[in-house]
């Protein structure tokens, strides 16, 4: 099963292909843990890309495809994956239809209200990765690893505002495109992930 989850940043995208990795055995490909693996190891792709990402800005289509196509040829993606964060705009999700087939595309509908309330309320621990939301408990340190939380920069006010003026111009078409295609179905994102994958699984149960 091959799946893209589409929605705006903070929409919710990472955690639900997390549960879905986690209940269908699918890997996760994101993108943005892509790009910031390159940029903590300073490979080439990784220098060219940091000060675009801290801009707000999005990657070259040519590099994300390149990196997406090497990724989905793996061995642990011969029975499908789960696409988070990729295509962004209309010529990454073309570009993707010509490499692969894809079986179904959830987009995961918010607010840009509540997308900017969760991004200001996320961290995230820099030694193993796990994710915070601190908007109804501060936290301080990973209760994992003790590790002292950090926001990222594509996480502050200024970058998700241009994040968002992005998405609304680059990636919105890509809800019609799909549809086209009879490849979109739609979720609500409700108060917790959990809740959203129950819409999710009933979807993914029908493929």
């Amino acid at each position: 099963m091959k799946i893209v989850l589409f929605g705006a940043p903070s929409s919710g995208k990472g955690s639900q292909a997390k549960l879905i990795s986690n209940e269908f055995g699918l890997p996760q490909i994101s993108t943005g843990d892509i790009l910031r693996d390159n940029i903590q190891r300073q490979t080439e792709i990784g220098k060219f890309v940091e000060s675009i990402i801290n801009r707000g800005e999005l990657v070259p289509d040519n590099i994300m495809i390149e990196i997406i196509k090497e990724r989905i040829n793996e061995e642990d993606c011969k029975n499908g994956y789960i696409l988070d964060g990729f295509p962004r705009t209309l010529e990454q999700a073309k570009m993707l239809l010509k490499i692969t087939n894809i079986d179904v595309v959830i987009y995961i509908d918010v607010s840009i209200i509540e997308v900017e309330r969760r991004a200001l309320s996320r961290r995230i621990c820099p030694a193993c990765g796990k994710i915070y939301n601190i908007s109804n408990k501060f936290i301080e340190n990973c209760d994992d690893c003790g590790a002292k939380l950090i926001q990222r920069d594509d996480d502050k006010i200024d970058v998700i505002r241009h994040r968002i003026e992005k998405y609304l111009s680059q990636s919105e078409p890509l809800i019609e495109f799909f549809r086209k295609k009879k490849l979109l179905k739609t979720v609500f994102s409700a108060e917790s992930p959990e809740e959203t994958y129950k819409s999710v699984r009933k979807i993914l149960l029908k493929i």
